[in-house]
């Protein structure tokens, strides 16, 4: 074989390991938008939504009939709350970092948002649930200046704040 028909041979056989791997991954990209498209997805709503860690369409269809976009979503879901839960913490008043704190001491979005509402932080939430307060009992005893302890005993023997 000449030494220039192996360069060419060598030339064509190298732009062919790029071009085909190329075109094909062009082709199902292709194919994997105009099926999210079917679903109302806009080609660059598409590839947001993958850029952004989300690449099954059946979870981006979750998170947008949620209330959710392609930049909100990923961050609910890096602190493993699903679409329906991410929902009922956002309409609570919390943020992700809020209702991921909340919730690792299993609040739920309401019983969170009536302590908030009573100007509880987290760790007063915790300390008066723990002694069998909700935050409406919990305000009266805490605003006469009782600690959760106290409030319990006192509780216990009948007392009223």
């Amino acid at each position: 074989m000449m030494p220039w028909k192996a360069r060419l041979l060598l030339v064509l056989l190298g732009t062919a390991a790029f071009l085909v791997p190329f075109l094909v991954g062009l082709i199902v990209e292709q194919t994997r938008i105009r099926q999210w498209g079917d679903f109302g997805f806009a080609p660059e709503q598409t590839r947001k939504w993958w850029r952004n860690g989300i690449s099954f369409r059946d979870e981006a269809i979750r998170w947008r009939a949620q209330g959710f976009g392609p930049d909100e979503a990923p961050e609910w879901k890096i602190m493993e709350f699903i679409a329906q839960d991410a929902k009922e913490w956002k309409e609570a008043g919390f943020d992700v970092s809020g209702a991921a704190e909340w919730r690792r001491f299993a609040f739920s979005p309401s019983d969170a948002a009536h302590w908030v509402k009573g100007e509880f932080s987290l760790g007063d939430a915790v300390a008066w649930r723990k002694h069998g307060f909700g935050p409406r009992d919990a305000g009266p005893w805490r605003d006469k200046g009782y600690s959760p302890i106290t409030a319990a005993d006192k509780k216990r023997a009948g007392k009223v704040p």
